[in-house]
């Protein structure tokens, strides 16, 4: 009998989901709104920052802004 409710309270444990975490994205644009970049999926903030200035920048000579971020589920 032990062994079958831990055998159940395993089972339980590996069908939940790992996490509820959200996710970052975020989407820059240039100066003159040539370009643009943006980012999905990231754990963190900053880092959906820095990948959505990056495809930004790699678009256009022009200085990028973050206009707007979203932490989704």
């Amino acid at each position: 009998m032990r062994m079958t409710v831990l055998a159940a309270a395993c089972a339980l444990c590996v069908a939940a989901p790992v996490s509820n975490a959200f996710a970052w994205g975020c989407i820059a644009i240039s100066d003159s709104g040539s370009a643009y970049g943006y980012s999905y999926d990231f754990n963190r903030r900053g880092d959906a920052e820095d990948r959505a200035l990056d495809e930004c920048t790699a678009r256009t000579d022009e200085i990028c802004e973050i206009q707007d971020c979203d932490e989704d589920k």
